[in-house]
């Protein structure tokens, strides 16, 4: 059914059903009571008339004669104020010898209804109002003994009267709570789950450019704590990445523009006048460099782009990578003694890894380093492990990076220095490919720097490598 597809709805209901059967338990526990202490006092009642009654026959007994209708007056005088109590004394030939009985408001049965109490001793199946007690008594001296029968009858339609109607009050009172349960469980619902519909009410109305929105935790229960945390943080990160795509998609139309701009002024150029071949050789050439600009820019975009969907197919090889690393250096010797500067490796590792990728790590961030590494001075790479992990750092003195942009370094065509935006050839993708192929292994990539060095930490989890 459909009402049961809404959460309000099952809550309110568990909640009538949690207090109806609360109440129904509480008035079968009322019932029983009451039954109990009346039962309880009915006894009570018949064997107090029953002892009292016994002590009078005894009493007349001692005179040596029995006035039964002197008893009789007495049993009544007794029987005063104690409604629906009926005394009957009979010889064991069912003869009666005392009939008495109080001035009972209800209707008192007859003597009709009582004879069916002469011989069982019980309580009459069709009339079950009534309760009764039995007691065998001696008179008499010993040379003319007889036995009496003294029984004591209790009418208990005025307890069984207010039972009855006190079931019928509880009835009608538990369908009206029934009702209110229902009712009082649907605001209940509705408040508790007010938090939910706020989540929902902020979710339809989340758009890519209104990402500012957040759920407050003041006035919410502690139980949706969790989920209303976690929602607010899925909304500051999908507000990073869409501010992140929004800038990389400017960066991206800034750095595309550069290179088709040359392109466009050089073909218009060379279109403009006559020229001999050797000027078109030249303008063809120069285009040449910007199409190779966009290509490499092109395929670094591709490689991002497989490395953050996880399809880069990495070939496992055991490298080594002191060794990697002098290859590097022997590659990098003629920048670094153009810059007057030496790169300087310590220590030795082995780790599983893509070759070609690895190298393309370490390549960048030697050529960045090389980059703004001052004339006269030494870059080290140094190379060490631990008990859990290999650790490679490129470090190299030079300018500080500011620390608010540490955190963006790895940005895509994020550069510190807008004056270095086309100091090189670079795509502006290096360190954010470099980060795509340690994260693929399965390392990390951590930087910092001071008045002193700049550093470039890898990471690689010990499980990649060989100890």
């Amino acid at each position: 059914m459909r009402v049961f597809s809404s959460l309000t709805a099952r809550l309110s209901i568990l909640f009538g059903i949690v207090m109806i059967g609360t109440w129904l338990i509480a008035c079968l526990l009322l019932v029983h009571a009451l039954e109990l202490h009346f039962s309880q006092q009915n006894d009570k009642d018949i064997h107090g008339k029953l002892q009292l009654t016994k002590n009078f026959l005894l009493m007349q007994n001692q005179t040596g004669y029995i006035d039964w209708l002197v008893l009789n007056r007495q049993i009544d005088d007794a029987l005063a104020g104690h409604h629906d109590l009926f005394i009957i004394i009979t010889d064991t030939n069912n003869k009666v010898l005392v009939y008495s009985r109080s001035s009972s408001k209800l209707n008192p049965p007859g003597l009709d209804v009582v004879a069916k109490y002469y011989q069982p001793p019980h309580i009459s199946e069709q009339d079950d109002s009534l309760r009764s007690q039995v007691l065998n008594v001696t008179i008499g001296k010993s040379d003319s003994r007889q036995q009496v029968i003294i029984r004591v009858i209790l009418n208990t339609q005025y307890h069984q009267f207010f039972i009855h109607e006190m079931k019928a009050w509880l009835s009608w009172f538990t369908g009206g709570l029934a009702l209110a349960s229902l009712f009082l469980g649907w605001i209940a619902s509705r408040l508790g789950l007010k938090p939910l519909h706020d989540l929902a009410r902020v979710s339809t109305s989340i758009t890519a450019d209104k990402l500012d929105q957040r759920l407050s935790l003041e006035s919410t229960p502690r139980e949706l704590h969790a989920p209303i945390l976690s929602f607010n943080t899925m909304l500051d990160r999908l507000e990073q990445s869409f501010r992140r795509i929004s800038e990389f998609s400017s960066d991206i139309a800034h750095e595309l523009r550069t290179p088709v701009s040359n392109l466009m002024m050089q073909t218009q150029v060379a279109l403009g006048k006559e020229r001999s071949a050797d000027d078109y050789r030249e303008v063809l050439y120069s285009s040449l460099e910007e199409y190779e600009r966009l290509a490499r820019m092109i395929s670094d975009m591709l490689f991002l782009a497989k490395s953050e969907h996880g399809l880069l197919s990495l070939q496992q090889d055991k490298l080594d990578l002191a060794q990697e690393v002098d290859d590097l250096l022997e590659f990098f010797e003629p920048l670094a003694s153009d810059k007057h500067v030496r790169i300087m490796r310590q220590g030795n590792a082995q780790l599983w890894g893509d070759r070609l990728m690895i190298r393309r790590t370490f390549s960048n961030l030697l050529s960045n380093a090389i980059r703004h590494t001052p004339s006269n001075s030494k870059i080290y790479v140094h190379i060490g492990s631990s008990a859990t992990e290999i650790e490679v750092s490129v470090s190299n003195p030079g300018s500080p990076i500011p620390a608010s942009q540490l955190p963006r370094l790895f940005d895509r065509f994020y550069r510190g220095d807008s004056a270095r935006q086309h100091q090189t050839e670079g795509t502006g993708l290096g360190l954010a490919i470099t980060r795509s192929i340690i994260e693929a292994h399965g390392g990390s990539l951590f930087v910092t720097s001071d008045e002193r060095l700049t550093v470039f930490t890898c990471r690689f989890p010990l499980d990649e490598a060989f100890s």
